[in-house]
C-alpha cells in the first residue's frame, strides 16, 4: 500500500498540485509504457495526461481532495488501515480510485487508452476537466469513465449542480428610520429559497447594529434535473430586485446509451462525468468507496473495494 500512502500524504486540498504530479508522473514513467503530457493551467496547477496508443477511451481521476476538518481523530494526511478498513484524506474521494487506476494500469498494459488526472473538481469555478475538454486532448475520445466513490457500481444519471452569488441592496439609514434593509429583503428570498429546494450555504451583510443594511450577499445552490435557464427563472420569479450571478455550471448527467456493458444505477451527487457528456463523450461514473464516507472526518475506503475495482478497470482495459 505504499503507493496509495505516498498519494494520501500529500496536500491537494490547497491549490498546489506540484507534489502530486511529481508523483503521478514518476509512477507512471517507471511502471508503464506512455506518452505523457502536463496541461499547464496556472502556477502549481496541471492537468496530467497519460496517452496509450490511439485512444478512444478515457479514464478520469481528480487530484484533490476537500480540506480536512478538525474532528479527525488522527492526522488526515497520514494512511492508517483497521478491520480491512483504508483510512486518509482522499482513500474514498477520490486518491483510493487514483491508487486503483495506477495499479490497474502497471499490470494491464493498456494498447490504446488515456488518463486524465485533473485538478480543482471540489473547489474550482472553471475545473480541470473544463480545460481539458476545451483543448485538442478530447478531439478523439468517444467515451470516458469519470473515478468517483460508486461502490464499484456503473452510474449513468444523477443531477446537475448548480451554484449562484445573490445580492439584494437598499438605502443605508439610521435605523431609527425602520425602513427595510437588505438584510431583511434577502432573508424574504432565502426563505422562499429554501422552500423551493435550494441550498443557502453562506450571508453576508451590514455594518453595523444601529445602521440601515445596504447590501447582503448569500450563495445559493441545488440539485436538480433542470437546465440552468429554467433554474435562474425560478430564482427571477421568487427573488425581485436581485442581482443573481452564476457561479457554478454544473450539468446534470443524463446518458441513456451508455457504451458500457453492466447493469446501471443513479446517485444523488454530482460529478463531472456530466460535463463530459454534455461536450458529446460517451461518460459514466465509476469507483471505490462510498458517498458516504466521502467529505467526511476518519474518511475510508475498503480494503476489497480497492482490489475488486483494479480487477474490474482491468477488465475494461483488456
Amino acid at each position: 500500500m505504499k503507493l496509495l500512502h505516498d498519494l494520501i500524504k500529500i496536500n491537494t486540498y490547497e491549490g498546489n498540485y506540484s507534489e502530486m504530479i511529481k508523483c503521478l508522473v514518476e509512477y507512471l514513467k517507471s511502471t508503464t509504457n506512455c506518452k505523457i503530457y502536463i496541461q499547464n493551467i496556472s502556477q502549481n496547477k496541471a492537468n496530467v495526461i497519460a496517452v496509450y496508443g490511439n485512444p478512444e477511451f478515457l479514464i478520469n481521476a481528480h487530484m484533490d481532495t476537500v480540506k480536512p476538518s478538525n474532528a479527525w481523530t488522527f492526522d488526515p494526511l497520514s494512511l492508517k488501515v483497521k478491520e480491512d478498513k483504508i483510512y486518509g484524506l482522499g482513500a474514498c474521494d477520490t486518491k483510493g480510485n487514483i491508487y486503483m487506476v495506477l495499479k490497474a494500469l502497471k499490470e494491464a498494459n493498456p494498447k490504446n487508452l488515456m488518463v486524465l488526472f485533473s485538478i480543482d473538481e471540489e473547489s474550482g469555478i472553471k475545473t480541470g476537466v473544463k480545460y481539458f475538454l476545451e483543448s485538442d486532448f478530447k478531439n478523439n475520445i468517444k467515451r470516458a469513465i469519470v473515478c468517483e466513490p460508486t461502490e464499484l457500481k456503473y452510474v449513468s444519471k444523477h443531477k446537475g449542480y448548480y451554484s449562484f452569488t445573490l445580492v439584494n441592496f437598499s438605502d443605508s439609514a439610521h435605523s431609527s428610520m425602520n425602513s427595510k434593509g437588505a438584510i431583511v429583503k434577502a432573508s424574504h428570498n432565502i426563505i422562499k429559497l429554501d422552500e423551493l429546494g435550494f441550498n443557502v450555504g453562506i450571508i453576508e451583510g451590514g455594518t453595523a447594529g444601529n445602521v440601515v443594511s445596504q447590501r447582503c450577499t448569500y450563495r445559493a445552490s441545488i440539485r436538480t434535473f433542470e437546465k440552468l435557464n429554467d433554474v435562474v427563472d425560478t430564482i427571477k420569479q421568487n427573488c425581485k430586485e436581485t442581482k443573481i450571478e452564476n457561479r457554478f455550471n454544473g450539468p446534470p448527467l443524463i446518458n441513456n446509451e451508455p457504451l458500457f456493458d453492466g447493469d446501471f444505477h443513479e446517485v444523488g451527487f454530482w460529478t463531472e462525468a456530466s460535463l463530459f457528456q454534455e461536450s458529446g463523450i460517451n461518460a459514466i461514473v465509476f469507483g471505490a468507496g462510498s458517498i458516504k464516507q466521502a467529505h467526511s472526518e476518519d474518511e475510508y475506503v475498503e480494503k476489497w473495494q480497492l482490489e475488486k475495482g483494479i480487477e474490474i478497470i482491468k477488465s475494461l482495459l483488456q
